[in-house]
């Protein structure tokens, strides 16, 4: 059974949360609260949580700084935060769970079945967390640095090395500009959401493509890429599609 720490300054948000996870999350069985991000780190030494739901924004010390304080991060880290896009959209590019406040229930359950699920990707968690640092210390969002989990690990790209992704059931493989490809643990939807602003363009249910790397639209209806891939593009999506990639 796995045990969670919650660490957020406002106690009636971690309250409701604790209430939640002991009423809804059978997985959880113990759960603990901490109000004080200063004693954080000893809170964490001494309960050694599987989860930490850890809040961004706090008083003497915010997340990140907590983390800082832990040298040896044997614990999923789940942030939750008020609506911050700069934040949010580092830590959406690191491939890190997050909550929105006020915390939504199935967003709860979801995050803590991805954790169960893919408990193997703890081991790149420290590779993500420095990640999200580098983002959120860029001074442009182009500049953030995607993580792609795979089963042999994270890999970090610009979104502009991306030529495309391709749907293969619930994982996507992702072809990079170097002739390089990797499987990622992740949906192409997911991957659509997150993209939404770098310039790629849904061409049909299995592919998205980098406008950037479009030679051109073919006599048979196919999307040609810089690299000579061709890509299918859906009937219903054909003029959608022409019309992006002018």
């Amino acid at each position: 059974m796995l045990s969670a720490l919650i660490i957020d300054d406002e106690q009636r948000a971690s309250d409701i949360l604790q209430l939640m996870i002991e009423r809804f999350v059978p997985a959880i069985e113990r759960v603990r609260c901490c109000n004080d991000a200063r004693q954080a780190a000893q809170m964490i030494h001494e309960f050694q949580p599987d989860l930490l739901f850890l809040d961004i924004r706090m008083p003497y010390l915010d997340g990140f700084e907590v983390l800082k304080q832990i040298r040896h991060k044997r614990f999923k880290i789940i942030f939750t935060t008020a609506y911050q896009e700069y934040t949010l959209q580092a830590l959406r590019f690191s491939a890190f769970d997050y909550l929105l406040k006020p915390v939504d229930l199935q967003e709860l359950l979801n995050a803590v079945q991805r954790f169960q699920e893919h408990q193997e990707e703890l081991a790149f968690q420290t590779e993500q967390l420095r990640n999200v640092y580098n983002n959120l210390s860029a001074t442009d969002p182009n500049q953030f640095r995607l993580a792609i989990p795979s089963k042999d690990g994270v890999y970090f790209f610009l979104p502009g090395e991306i030529v495309r992704l391709e749907a293969l059931g619930s994982y996507t493989k992702i072809y990079l500009s170097d002739k390089r490809s990797h499987l990622a643990s992740k949906s192409l939807g997911e991957y659509e959401a997150l993209l939404a602003d770098q310039g790629f363009v849904r061409t049909h249910k299995s592919h998205l493509v980098n406008r950037v790397h479009v030679s051109y639209l073919d006599h048979e209806g196919f999307v040609v890429m810089r690299d000579s891939s061709r890509v299918e593009v859906s009937r219903r999506r054909k003029e959608e599609v022409v019309q992006q990639l002018r």
